[in-house]
């Protein structure tokens, strides 16, 4: 696996045009387990980001009046 294919929760937020705690919530709610930990920083690989995707899918937005 290249270091190209590990992204962070924010760089996934960013791809997905998503806010990142909605990645975060996904990734706590799903338990997914990084790739890689380097300290704090917790990697990613294309195929838990496909997983995060779907799960992002079935986070109602939370509209406001």
């Amino acid at each position: 696996m290249q270091d190209l294919d590990l992204l962070t929760a924010s760089q996934i937020a960013d791809r997905l045009d998503e806010p990142p705690y909605r990645v975060t919530y996904v990734i706590r709610k799903y338990r997914l387990k990084p790739v890689v930990r380097i300290g704090i920083i917790r990697l990613f690989s294309e195929t838990q980001i496909e997983a995060i995707k779907n799960g992002l899918y079935g986070i109602p937005l939370r509209r406001t009046k």
